[in-house]
């Protein structure tokens, strides 16, 4: 029984990687030439597997992993584009201030705009977020993002076309001196999953 166990788990991580099923992140769109979008892929960091069977925590961080996943796409009317393939994703420390070091997955890739169910757009004022993607996508129901928290949603998306919000990207003004990237203003961008929030923006000193 002890083996029949252990290789359960083993095939769980080979099948998910480091990630949860049904990890929800965002889409950055970082340019284009006619034919292709150049793309950045972040989620947050809490989506990674914190497993026994590996030294992810002490070995990867800012080192770059090879991650066996299916990707899907989307937007608030559903899917985009899913993929399933190795990536190599960077989990890189994307902010320092008083709450201390901030790390995510990140992975920058280009993909050709034909393979597109729709054309993406980004969106300025959220520093050109585009969409959403999940990873390794399951039939369990999401939990439904609480649309309490905010009047100032900028972004949704509904990855398996029901008609039902999946997560939304939500804004607010914050009162440090600065946050990071473009454009230059006091936005702090939310990502919506359930009743959890988790920061996009390095704000802060």
């Amino acid at each position: 029984m002890a083996k029949i166990f252990i290789i359960v788990i083993l095939s769980t991580i080979c099948s998910y990687g480091q990630f949860r099923p049904n990890s929800i992140g965002v889409v950055y769109l970082t340019g284009e030439t006619n034919d292709t979008y150049q793309l950045t892929i972040s989620l947050p960091v809490q989506v990674l597997e914190k497993s026994d069977l590996n030294s992810f925590w002490e070995d990867q961080i800012n080192n770059n992993v090879d991650f066996q996943v299916e990707i899907t796409f989307f937007d608030k009317t559903g899917e985009l584009l899913t993929i399933g393939q190795k990536v190599n994703f960077r989990v890189e420390l994307w902010c320092e201030n008083d709450g201390g070091l901030q790390y995510r997955p990140t992975w920058a890739t280009s993909i050709e705009k034909k393979k597109f169910k729709r054309k993406i757009q980004g969106v300025n004022e959220i520093q050109n977020i585009a969409c959403f993607v999940i990873i390794n996508k399951t039939t369990l129901k999401a939990e439904h993002p609480d649309l309490k928290v905010s009047n100032d949603i900028r972004l949704e998306g509904d990855y398996n076309n029901d008609g039902l919000v999946d997560c939304f990207l939500w804004t607010y003004y914050d009162d440090a001196e600065n946050c990071s990237g473009q454009p230059v203003n006091h936005l702090g961008i939310n990502l919506q999953i359930g009743k959890r929030s988790f920061g996009l923006r390095c704000c802060g000193p």
